[in-house]
């Protein structure tokens, strides 16, 4: 190879490689820096006064049962179970299945995480375990939505 095919072909990989230097720093690639959101819920019993129905009792219920969420994020979610049952945060559509260990009085933490839908909407939720009968029918008790937002 000559010198001259060398020069030009250093000049050519240098003039590509400040041609991408460039279009990197105008469009920083916001791909590789995903938005991660945490979100705390507590599970209270009927008897530790979890939230009271519309019957007029007291239900197991996830508190807050429904929360918002940005789309596509890394969702971090954790769990403080303060009945000394297992509940579970199941929703095919956002395709999360997650075992909440029984808690105590003073509670236990269980952390899962999934990733929010690209897609904006509301997707149900449902504690899978048979609880609380009432409870487990009712949006904001053992149920609700996941609302992701744009």
């Amino acid at each position: 190879m000559t010198y001259r095919r060398i020069a030009s072909a250093a000049t050519l990989a240098a003039a590509a490689s400040l041609a991408l230097a460039g279009v990197a720093a105008a469009h920083p690639a916001k791909a590789h820096k995903q938005v991660v959101q945490h979100v705390k819920l507590v599970v209270k019993s009927d008897t530790e006064h979890g939230k009271k129905g519309s019957d007029g009792k007291w239900h197991d219920a996830f508190l807050p049962a429904n929360f918002k969420v940005k789309a596509g994020a890394k969702v971090l979610v954790t769990v403080v179970n303060y009945d000394d049952s297992a509940h579970s945060f199941h929703s095919k559509a956002l395709k999360t299945n997650n075992i909440i260990m029984p808690g105590s009085e003073k509670g236990k933490a269980t952390t899962f995480t999934f990733t929010a839908p690209t897609k904006a909407g509301k997707y149900l939720w449902n504690c899978d375990p048979k609880c609380d009968p009432w409870a487990m029918k009712h949006i904001g008790f053992m149920r609700g939505y996941v609302t992701v937002t744009s």
